[in-house]
């Protein structure tokens, strides 16, 4: 899944602003999974897309396809883990076309090998570098910009794993459940800047992710499924896009089991992580 209590979603304060289109779009993680997904659904004449990642051929590759769809594409190596790096590329971005929409998406997963019972404490570091720290330097870089002219979207994508912590991948779940308190924190930061900060709940969604996982993934949906829901929220100017919604309810009861109860539910659900970060 693509774990702190956060606010409840679905409220009124996620009430859709007034429809909005994006002409200017930063997107990290964008060589793969969700971030290929979410470029190619913003792709479209008179939009300028610029695409970050950690592998130049894919970014290539997902350039060609928006291109296609006549977007204007520019590409550029960003490891999120970086934050100066980040910096200077939203700036230059910025420059070019000025930003109205950024998304923090870059991400990996690691978690629990076969034959152990914890995970990998270096991998797990890196992870939460990636996963928080890199989503802090992408949205605070970005707000930097956004705050002087007063508008502006910022996308922060974290998961349901923010509200249902795994056993088997505890890093990516603190991570998850960071981005979601960051978000949070940084919406009323910027409440009267004119901003939107939105945080993204997706489930499981068909990456290279959740490739690796083995176990059960319930309600999986395809990358362009949820691309479409997020770009549909975002349009709408929803601080909190969360889906699938019957996930998140059950998340929401399984929450007030008592502990020994929740345990024996998660077994099931228990999964290990094959060998190599897969990027979301």
């Amino acid at each position: 899944m693509t774990g702190a209590r956060g606010p409840r979603l679905g409220q009124a304060e996620d009430e859709a602003i007034a429809d909005r289109s994006f002409q200017s779009v930063a997107i990290t993680g964008a060589g793969a999974g969700l971030g290929r997904a979410l470029a190619l659904e913003l792709a479209r004449p008179g939009v300028r897309l610029f695409l970050g990642g950690r592998t130049g051929a894919r970014l290539d590759e997902v350039a060609s396809a928006c291109r296609i769809r006549g977007a204007g594409v520019e590409t550029a190596f960003v490891d999120v883990r970086d934050a100066a790096a980040v910096s200077d590329w939203l700036a230059a971005c910025d420059g070019v076309h000025p930003l109205d929409l950024v998304i923090a998406n870059a991400g990996v997963l690691t978690g629990r090998a076969a034959e152990r019972r914890c995970e990998d404490a270096c991998a797990a570091a890196d992870l939460v570098a990636t996963n928080l720290g890199g989503v802090v330097a992408t949205a605070t870089a970005a707000a930097d910009l956004m705050v002087p002219r007063g508008r502006g979207t910022i996308a922060l994508v974290s998961s349901l794993a923010a509200f249902f912590p795994h056993a088997d991948a505890p890093a990516y779940s603190a991570s998850k459940a960071g981005v979601t308190a960051f978000a949070t924190a940084l919406d009323e930061a910027v409440a009267a800047d004119g901003l939107v900060i939105s945080v993204v709940h997706p489930g499981h969604v068909e990456t290279g992710q959740t490739a690796r996982q083995n176990g059960a993934l319930p309600m999986m949906v395809s990358p362009e499924a949820a691309a479409r829901r997020i770009v549909a929220g975002l349009a709408r100017g929803r601080r909190r896009i969360t889906f699938p919604l019957r996930l998140r309810l059950l998340i929401g009861l399984h929450g007030a089991l008592p502990r020994r109860l929740r345990h024996a539910i998660n077994r099931p659900f228990r999964f290990h992580v094959s060998d190599g970060a897969g990027d979301r």
